[in-house]
C-alpha cells in the first residue's frame, strides 16, 4: 500500500512539474526595449504615444533602422531568428541582420561601426538585444501620399530548451513613403 501512495505522489510530482514547465516557458513573451535607432536617411516624428520612422520610397533601395528587443524575465531566452520564415517577409524583405551586444551591466546601445552579423544569441533576464535590421524596399506601384508599414518583428527563440514564435512589437512604426507616383517600368 505505501509503494502504491509513493508510486502515486511521484507520477503527481512529476504532472505539475511538466505542466509548470509549460506552462512557465509558453507564457513567456518578448517584448520592445526601450531604445531604437535610424541613420540620416529617416525622420522620425511623434504624435501622442505613437512614433514614426519615415524613410523615402527608392524602389530596389535598402534602409537600415534598430530595434531592440527586450526579454522581461525570468528566464534567459536565447533569440535564434529574426523575420526568417518566408511568410515572415511579406513586403519587405530582409536583406541583413546586425546585432550590438550588450554586457547584462549596460543599457542597450545602439553603434554601427561595432555591429556584428545576427546569431543566435543569450539575453539575460531583464536585458535588451539591439538589432540592425537592414531591409528591401519592394519595385511596387505607389500613388503619392502612400506608405507602406510595420510595427514588429517576427522573432523566433527559446526558453528554457522550448522553441517559440511571436510577432514583437518595435515600440513604433516604420514608413516606407511616397511623394510622387510610381509604376515599376514592366508596368507602364
Amino acid at each position: 500500500m505505501a509503494r502504491r501512495w509513493r508510486f502515486l505522489v511521484a507520477a503527481m510530482l512529476a504532472v505539475a512539474l511538466c505542466a509548470g514547465y509549460l506552462s512557465a516557458t509558453i507564457g513567456h513573451r518578448l517584448d520592445h526595449g526601450s531604445s531604437r535607432w535610424h541613420g540620416a536617411d529617416a525622420e522620425s516624428r511623434t504624435e501622442g504615444q505613437r512614433t514614426e520612422l519615415r524613410f523615402a520610397f527608392s524602389p530596389g533601395g535598402q534602409v537600415t533602422f534598430g530595434a531592440s528587443i527586450r526579454n522581461p524575465g525570468p528566464w534567459p531566452a536565447t533569440i535564434t531568428g529574426v523575420n526568417g520564415r518566408p511568410s515572415d517577409q511579406q513586403v519587405f524583405k530582409i536583406a541583413r541582420l546586425a546585432v550590438n551586444h550588450a554586457d547584462e551591466a549596460t543599457a542597450a546601445v545602439f553603434d554601427p561601426a561595432a555591429a556584428e552579423p545576427f546569431r543566435s544569441v543569450r539575453v539575460a533576464a531583464g536585458a535588451e538585444l539591439p538589432v540592425f535590421v537592414t531591409i528591401t524596399i519592394p519595385d511596387v506601384e505607389f500613388a503619392s501620399g502612400s506608405s507602406l508599414f510595420f510595427d514588429d518583428l517576427a522573432v523566433d527563440y527559446e526558453v528554457l530548451g522550448l522553441p517559440r514564435h511571436q510577432r514583437v512589437p518595435m515600440g513604433f512604426r516604420l514608413s516606407v513613403y511616397s511623394a510622387n507616383d510610381y509604376v515599376p517600368s514592366g508596368r507602364r
